[in-house]
């Protein structure tokens, strides 16, 4: 069996803890997740943006675990750092003739049970930056929509612990749990593999993903192999 729902959602719920040992189950529970990445589509009538991606940033943008707990809470800063993302600037099929989609995104906490306030809270904040950046997005844009950790839970990742479920990349990228110390692919379970962002890839993200997908399809073809020789 490969699992890509997440380490923590096949442990905790898909497979059950009941069938790990306990040692194990606290290593699952304690690894931590990434945050969340929620953002807005904007749907323009015309080009915009010229460069197919980028990142806005400011001396005052950059988190502290103590700024971004702030803004968590309710409090948030003047500045935060913005990713945004033109796929038609790179595939003119991703849009219609003579269109434009943007997409932007920040990073917030990663909990599905975020409210509608707080959902607000960071879509006004990624607009009002967005809009001061490139003056000419509002007044071209035809239609908008936002998501957020709720969504990406929804499509993605069951929550299981609090405050996880909608995270970005799956478990954050941290000392102690990044690099050769990310989960093996291999759970204590014969025959059950982990793929994904949690487990056997290396890099950022998608490549991340792709990354786990060939070493963990090498994995699996070397078990079967091997099983199918010992009958």
């Amino acid at each position: 069996m490969v699992s890509n729902a997440g380490i923590q959602p096949t442990v905790l719920k898909l497979i059950g803890e009941e069938h790990f040992d306990q040692s194990y189950v606290s290593y699952v529970k304690d690894l931590v997740p990434s945050w969340g990445l929620p953002g807005a589509r904007y749907f323009l009538k015309k080009p915009v943006i010229k460069s197919p991606f980028g990142n806005i940033i400011s001396g005052d943008s950059s988190w502290s675990l103590e700024r971004f707990n702030k803004a968590a809470a309710g409090e948030m800063p003047e500045d935060i750092g913005i990713l945004y993302e033109v796929p038609s600037n790179y595939d003119p099929d991703a849009a219609p003739k003579g269109k434009q989609i943007v997409l932007a995104a920040s990073w917030s906490p990663a909990d599905p049970q975020i409210t509608a306030k707080e959902k607000k809270m960071w879509w006004d904040k990624i607009d009002e930056i967005m809009f001061n950046v490139f003056p000419d997005l509002p007044k071209n844009i035809e239609s908008k929509e936002y998501y957020s950790s709720r969504d990406v839970s929804a499509l993605t990742r069951d929550q299981v612990l609090p405050g996880q479920g909608g995270e970005c990349i799956g478990l954050g990228q941290i000392l102690g749990q990044g690099g050769g110390k990310k989960p093996s692919i291999k759970a204590p379970i014969q025959g059950l593999f982990y793929v994904g962002c949690d487990a056997g890839g290396w890099g950022v993200g998608t490549q991340q993903a792709v990354c786990s997908g060939i070493n963990v399809a090498n994995a699996v073809h070397k078990y079967h192999l091997l099983h199918k020789a010992i009958e």
